[in-house]
């Protein structure tokens, strides 16, 4: 064999090696069985070929193609290849979502529980999953919007009150002049003679400060006696006093003894109302003929 021909061996091989080595690096395997199904997707922004195919954090296969679907040329196919052993019931779907921070896209597959199972080739329903920076990009833009609507309500809200303070320029001009003319007044006048007051009454406390301490002397020792005294028997004897008073004042209503008698006897009432009548027509006559009654002799 020429060298020229064992170069150019080589260098096919090198080639097939390249060719496989870099499409084993993208995920694909020549040599294993994957079943391969079609998803279909409004959009696969990030999204590359080789990415994973994961259930509940597994890869389990590949993203291998990834093309407009000449058929509904609003959604993007996407061909995967999962591995034979896993099954994919008829009720699973597959969600694309961001697996990292720097927006790199992944799908999972997200198993049903129904009997039935998809054959290879199908086409299985699928759903996108918003990703950190789209809802923080659509967030900053709902927080932008707000910030726009509240300068415009500031701006307003600032020519209203422009508008209002030109209109009562005048009227704030004299509400000043006035606050003024008080505070000049108090300051002249009225500082002075409340202090002169104030002055006074410490004077005033300071020359009386000994009957100041008399007072308060005194009032000690009132306080010192009435705690000293014996108010709790003096209580307890007002109370005794008022429980007999109340049993007198029930006697009396019962109608016992002589007060209950004349408070609740009606012919005792009338008895006495005679009586005295009949003293006061002796008393009368009397006086009007007392020699009938009393007579004087002196030998």
């Amino acid at each position: 064999m020429k060298r020229e021909v064992k170069i150019g061996l080589f260098a096919v091989a090198m080639l097939v090696c390249l060719y496989f080595g870099i499409n084993y690096l993208k995920g694909k395997d020549f040599f294993s069985s994957d079943r391969t199904f079609y998803a279909m997707f409004d959009h696969t922004l990030g999204l590359q070929t080789s990415a994973p195919v994961v259930l509940r954090g597994v890869k389990v296969g590949s993203v291998t193609a990834i093309e407009i679907d000449p058929e509904a040329s609003e959604s993007v196919k996407v061909t995967m290849g999962i591995k034979r052993g896993i099954s994919v019931p008829v009720d699973s779907r597959f969600k694309l979502f961001s697996d990292g921070l720097m927006g790199g896209k992944s799908i999972e597959l997200v198993r049903g529980t129904a009997e039935g199972f998809f054959e290879s080739g199908a086409v299985v329903p699928s759903e996108n999953e918003r990703g950190l920076l789209e809802s923080t990009s659509s967030g900053i833009g709902d927080m932008v919007a707000q910030a726009r609507e509240l300068m415009v309500s500031l701006e307003a809200t600032s020519n209203t009150l422009n508008g209002v303070l030109e209109r009562s320029a005048d009227s704030f001009a004299g509400i000043m002049t006035n606050v003024e003319s008080v505070t000049g007044q108090i300051s002249d006048a009225r500082v002075g003679q409340m202090l002169g007051d104030i002055r006074a009454f410490t004077t005033m406390l300071r020359d009386n400060s000994e009957r100041m301490e008399s007072i308060v002397g005194n009032l000690d020792a009132v306080s010192s006696q009435m705690a000293e005294a014996d108010l709790r028997g003096t209580i307890e004897g007002l109370g005794i006093t008022v429980e007999r008073l109340n049993s007198v004042l029930l006697a009396v209503e019962s109608g016992e003894g002589t007060a209950g008698r004349l408070v609740r006897d009606p012919a005792l009432y009338d008895s006495l109302t005679v009586a005295t009548g009949r003293l006061s027509a002796l008393l009368e006559d009397l006086k009007a003929n007392p020699k009938r009654y009393v007579r004087f002799s002196v030998f």
